[in-house]
């Protein structure tokens, strides 16, 4: 599993981080004295467990997991402090777990063998996209380095449709659905287009996108993605959804709703 341990003490963090290299369920781990590096680590990679120290200098732990839970809804989150009073302010937070300093190496692989959300297995796709929170797109473990900011939201709304041909029109209502259909819209879109057919041919994996005339689709077969998972049954898909689908597109609500009416019907 992919771990990080934040704390502002840079002597505590380096113990910390040198028992973790030590276990073997652990296989990759980084250490931050700074908050908002480890926040911008989170974001931009793919980190199961995140262990964090909450009484520390600038941004405390409780802010720093609310604000990386808010990105990553499904990181297991495992407080530790010298301070057992914050416990209750942990438990609100749903965290995976909680260790009072010192912490010992039996405590932290009890800790990670329970995790609240277990750690993904390596599915063997190479584009890895998460609907859960805010949709973010993954090749080979990276951000996918799409020209247009655009061309992920286009992104986005071929995955929500799993599969279905999409045409022009339907894209252009749904992305810009406030704004008048123009040649100079229907150009852009175009453009779109052909910035992710180009990022998809450089990773050499063009069989991604199916395209014929005036529609375009992606093949889910060639995607690990959360949202798949969910509807299929994966429990730790299950797990990982808090209500939260694809946060900064509007019309991804109409999807969210219906995952929540499923939920609660269950």
């Amino acid at each position: 599993m992919r771990v990080i341990a934040v704390d502002d003490e840079q002597i505590i963090l380096d113990d910390f981080v040198d028992m973790l290299k030590e276990m073997d369920e652990v296989q990759e781990v980084h250490g931050f004295t700074n908050c908002n590096k480890a926040l911008k680590f989170i974001e931009e990679n793919t980190v199961d467990v995140a262990f964090m120290d909450i009484n520390m200098r600038g941004m405390d732990g409780i802010t720093l997991a609310k604000r990386a839970k808010a990105v990553k809804p499904s990181l297991n989150i495992i407080f530790l402090t010298a301070y057992p009073e914050y416990s209750l302010d942990a438990m609100k937070m749903h965290a995976s777990g909680y260790l009072v300093k010192p912490a010992i190496e039996e405590d932290v692989r009890r800790e990670l063998r329970d995790l609240r959300v277990p750690p993904e297995v390596d599915s063997g796709q190479r584009i890895k996209v998460r609907c859960f929170g805010n949709f973010e797109v993954y090749i080979d473990s990276c951000p996918c380095p799409f020209k247009y900011i655009k061309t992920k939201e286009l992104f986005a709304y071929l995955i929500d449709r799993r599969g279905a041909f999409c045409s022009n029109g339907e894209i252009l209502g749904a992305l810009w659905e406030d704004k008048e259909i123009t040649i100079s819209l229907e150009n852009y879109l175009r453009n779109l287009v052909s910035d992710l057919r180009q990022v998809l041919k450089e990773y050499k994996l063009e069989e991604v996108m199916m395209k014929k005339k005036g529609m375009i689709r992606i093949d889910p077969e060639y995607v690990d993605c959360d949202y798949y998972r969910w509807i299929h049954g994966d429990p730790l898909a299950i797990n990982s959804f808090a209500g939260e689908y694809m946060s900064q597109y509007s019309w991804a609500e109409a999807t969210l709703a219906g995952m929540m009416s499923k939920t609660m019907s269950e």
